[in-house]
This record gives C-alpha cells, structure tokens and sequence, in this order.
C-alpha cells in the first residue's frame, strides 16, 4: 500500500514540475516577442498577463496534496 502512496507522489510532483516548465515556456516566448518599449510597458501594468497566479495555484494544490498524504503515513 505504501508504493501506491509513493506513486501518487510521484505524480503529482510531475505534474507540478510539467505545469512549471509549462508557465516558464510560455512566459519565455512572450518575451521573445517584446520590444524594449513593449517589455517596459509590461512591467508597468498591473500584471494581466501574469503567471504568479497560476504557478501559485500548482504549487498550493501540491503542498496540500503533499500534506495530505504526510498526514496519511503518519496517523
């Protein structure tokens, strides 16, 4: 039963690592695109097209699920 949980791990850690090189490509591509007028006014804005929040979003969902299954192994 142990190497399930370890499985389940596994998995949701490589999903989390291919969600981060997801948001970094793309992130790395929208760069590529900008001038140094239209990146000065990215920094600028608000942050619409900012990806903390979905890098947030995997990350929380990981450290939950993580935890989850500590708590499982332990009681």
């Amino acid at each position: 039963m142990n190497s399930f949980y370890y499985v389940i791990i596994i998995t949701i850690s490589v999903i989390a690592l291919v969600g981060t090189l997801m948001v970094a490509k793309q992130m790395t591509k929208e760069e590529k695109n900008l001038s140094s007028e239209d990146e000065l006014e990215s920094l600028k804005s608000d942050g619409k097209n900012s990806s903390i929040p979905l890098l947030s979003i995997i990350y929380s969902i990981t450290f939950v699920i993580t935890v989850i299954l500590v708590w499982i192994f332990i009681f």
